[in-house]
């Protein structure tokens, strides 16, 4: 049986566990900086990830990414990881859809509902949240997060840490550039370029220095 550490204590990390649990997997604990709700046994934070490392299988990023600091935050974290080749897992609910073809990094999380069609690329340590649609041919670079119920086009490229929030929606063939944030329910109609950040729709795009 998988043992699973968990990074983080927000509502990402409960939707997590939830699969880890249908999974069949076992939660080992929660690795935060600051004690949570959630009825795992609180382990402490990085260090602590360290010293317990030979106790669980590997660990998984739980940490949403809608602005710049959890953004910085989720970066620093995966180089801890792989500065001392603590394994990630994928976590991936099984009523989720996943299309022929579908190639799926380390350390990705895919909710439920979710659907990820043909041929689509999905890199290491992405978040998809519940209900999202991830188009045919589609590209995800590593660390983005996918908030719930996004529409994403096929043959779209998402680059690296990008957030897409909830209800968003990207047309077909678009690519939105490294570390941009599409903000809540936007519509995106045209290419964002690098550090781009978007308002609801219809988009506004505002390109940081």
């Amino acid at each position: 049986m998988k043992t699973v550490a968990i990074i983080g204590g927000g509502g990402l990390a409960k939707e997590i566990i939830e699969v880890v649990e249908i999974l069949g997997y076992e939660v080992y604990g929660i690795f935060a900086q600051e004690k949570t709700d959630i009825q795992y046994p609180y382990k402490g934070y990085l260090n602590e990830l360290i010293k317990s490392r030979s106790k669980f299988s590997g660990a998984i990023l739980a940490i949403g990414a809608y602005n710049l600091k959890t953004n910085k935050a989720r970066n620093n974290i995966l180089s801890f990881l792989k500065l001392h080749n603590i394994e990630q897992i994928s976590i991936i609910s099984p009523f989720a859809r996943i299309g022929k073809g579908v190639e799926v990094g380390k350390g990705v999380y895919i909710g439920h509902n979710s659907v990820i069609a043909v041929d689509a690329k999905i890199g290491d340590s992405v978040s998809i949240n519940t209900g999202s649609f991830i188009g045919h041919d589609t590209i995800i670079f590593p660390n983005s997060v996918i908030g719930p119920n996004v529409f994403i086009g096929g043959n779209c490229i998402i680059e690296k840490d990008v957030t897409i929030a909830a209800s968003s929606n990207i047309l077909q063939g678009i690519r939105v550039g490294a570390n941009s944030t599409v903000g809540i329910s936007s519509l995106v109609l045209k290419t964002l370029k690098p550090n781009s950040f978007t308002l609801p729709e219809p988009s506004r795009v505002i390109v940081r220095d």
